[in-house]
């Protein structure tokens, strides 16, 4: 990760339009939103399609939300609950920090922190090096902040332009004007969830914002992991006082294991930690500077090398082909259970080829949460780990010949092992 060049923040247009494809923290469906905002009066039109059913179009003016029908502002209801404004020019936090700048499925982007309550957590933005807009948006709980942004967990760019004109000057005096009210009032959280439940998919407007987006995963069994590989990311924390994480991950099945390395900055008191899985056990090693070696054994063992096909994930879409998004080509985007409340999120490609994995925190106020999401760069298959590789520190205790204590299975419990190597299934 290069230094940044300038901390001053990334100010958007007055005027600009944007498409996003948002992931929620819950388990519904993904978005693709466009969104137009003028600066000038400010407002901002947000039109939500989802991937498998349901569309809204909504304006936000002042600090009030309609819904509309007809597109035109001739039908509106305002909405009670989110306390919704326009976004600002400015998205980041006061006291927001960029910590350097990498790329992100090739395309080279910013990484900018921004301070949230309760402290030391954080949102994440990432702004194009090239334009200056943003990117992608990682936030760690939903929130009123950035309005339709902050309530999904993570949005990835499709398009943005800066706009000479808009007429959401006309839609919004429009709206205001005919403006109703019914008996029974509507919240934005309502309008979002009536979208999973919808009869019918805006698949025409799908298709105009993100032609390459399917709703649904070929019926192909998904891929394996090979044998042996070698990997690297960055992996990103929620807590503002630590920055990316370089990784590197070494995996061989042949001998049942698997070790991810994180290193830590030099001025830390860790020099690196590793996620050691061994067999059907696995260890949490932190190596401090001065030689001292601490172990915990509280992680799964070896992951499978089926486990894409065996989780039992949802497919929530396709990219097809080469996009900015998908540089290494076609990717299945996978929704996979975690322990309540978290999901996992997973971008791969039809390869086998990891390009994301993000877990949501567990809860609203997680303020010991670090690591949330993994951005993947190089991919080796075939890569052979070196003699010693995955030996278990003196400091790890030897549980291979400690029997299984009689729990009852649980639900929570399922996804571990079918995509891991655990204590109850070994093999």
């Amino acid at each position: 990760m290069e230094p940044c060049q300038g901390n001053s923040h990334p100010v958007l247009p007055q005027k600009w339009r944007g498409v996003y494809l948002m992931m929620p923290f819950t388990p519904t469906q993904l978005v693709l939103s466009e969104i137009v905002y003028d600066g000038t009066l400010p407002a901002m039109l947000v039109r939500l399609y989802g991937v498998r059913s349901g569309a809204a179009e909504l304006l936000v003016v002042g600090k009030k939300t309609y819904l509309l029908a007809g597109g035109d502002g001739g039908h509106c209801t305002e909405l009670t609950g989110r306390r919704w404004a326009p976004l600002p020019q400015d998205l980041l936090a006061e006291g927001a920090r960029c910590v350097g700048s990498a790329p992100i499925s090739e395309t080279n982007v910013q990484w900018w922190k921004s301070p949230t309550t309760p402290r030391p957590l954080t949102d994440w933005i990432w702004f194009k090096a090239s334009d200056r807009s943003p990117f992608r948006l990682q936030f760690q709980k939903p929130n009123d902040r950035l309005s339709i942004l902050s309530a999904f967990a993570l949005s990835t760019q499709v398009a943005f332009e800066a706009l000479p004109e808009s007429n959401l000057a006309t839609i919004s005096s429009a709206c205001q004007a005919a403006a109703t009210s019914t008996e029974r009032p509507m919240s934005v959280d309502q309008v979002l969830a009536s979208m999973q439940h919808a009869p019918q998919t805006a698949n025409s407007d799908l298709r105009r914002l993100f032609p390459e987006l399917a709703s649904s995963c070929p019926a192909s069994q998904r891929p394996s992991w090979p044998e042996t590989l070698g990997m690297t990311m960055f992996l990103t924390p929620l807590n503002f006082n630590t920055n990316p994480i370089p990784t590197e991950v070494q995996y061989s099945w042949k001998d049942r294991s698997q070790r991810t390395r994180m290193f830590w900055p030099t001025e830390s008191p860790t020099a690196y930690e590793d996620a050691l899985m061994v067999a059907a056990h696995g260890y949490s090693v932190t190596h401090k500077r001065g030689g001292q070696v601490q172990c915990i054994p509280a992680l799964p063992g070896t992951p499978r090398p089926s486990w894409l096909a065996d989780a039992p994930c949802t497919c929530e879409g396709v990219i097809e082909g080469v996009t900015p998004l998908t540089p290494y080509g076609s990717v299945e985007i996978l929704r996979c259970p975690a322990t309540p409340p978290r999901l996992f999120w997973t971008w791969h490609t039809r390869e086998g080829r990891p390009m994301l994995f993000m877990v949501t925190p567990t809860n609203a106020n997680e303020s010991t949460a670090l690591i949330t999401l993994a951005d993947y760069y190089t991919w080796v298959p075939g890569f052979v780990a070196d003699a010693g590789t995955f030996a278990r520190p003196a400091q790890c205790p030897d549980l291979s010949g400690r029997p299984q204590a009689k729990t009852p299975p649980t639900r929570s419990s399922e996804p571990c092992g079918r995509c891991h190597l655990t204590r109850d299934r070994p093999q």
